[in-house]
């Protein structure tokens, strides 16, 4: 059964997840508008950040306080397969998701600054940072709607753009998807919105 899960972001946020049993679960965050997320999401913030409803969105907007923190919305999820969103690349923010198995430590980290190409991070439990492998092929459209994924299918990452894969990573550590973070970042001092 699909299960889906649908946020609004400045932006259209769409989840996908396959699950051996379940109700859909979605999230448009249509309610007032406020700085409560609710349905079990949490917020992480740098400097002047704010993440908040407006207009039935999440709203990451303000002035970056450190260089390359991250701000966004984070939650644990279970069994989780898939991940896909739009997000509109016409500001200041780079855009950010990390997908983590918490239960061995392993995440993959993939980001993209405002109409330019993604470069992503698998790290396994214990290991040194990796550093960021650019992907080629991965160019954002600057001042449009992109429509990012991630797909585990065994040991591999599927890494989707547009509608078309554009790698597949190799991560046999991450098992479990058990946190999703979408999020933002930029030099201090940025002043901008996802």
């Amino acid at each position: 059964m699909m299960k889906m899960l649908k946020i609004l972001v400045i932006l259209f946020f769409f989840f996908s997840t396959s699950l051996v049993w379940g109700e859909a679960f979605y999230d448009g965050f249509e309610r007032e508008d406020n700085d409560e997320l609710e349905n079990d999401w949490k917020v992480q913030t740098d400097g002047t950040i704010t993440i908040e409803i407006v207009d039935n969105e999440a709203l990451i907007s303000g002035t970056q306080a450190t260089d390359w923190q991250r701000s966004g919305l984070f939650r644990s999820v279970e069994e989780e397969t898939k991940v896909y969103f739009d997000f509109l690349a016409n500001d200041k923010f780079n855009v950010h998701l990390r997908l983590d198995d918490e239960g061995s430590g392993s995440y993959i980290d993939i980001y993209a600054p405002p109409g330019g190409s993604f470069s992503y991070a698998a790290l396994s439990g214990g290991d040194a940072w990796p550093g960021w492998t650019a992907i080629p092929g991965s160019n954002t459209k600057a001042g449009q709607y992109n429509n990012f994924g991630v797909e585990k299918d065994g040991d591999d990452l599927l890494i989707i753009l547009n509608e078309k894969e554009i790698l597949a990573v190799e991560h046999p550590n991450l098992r479990n998807i058990t946190k999703i973070l979408i999020a933002s970042d930029a030099a201090a001092g940025t002043k901008g919105s996802l």
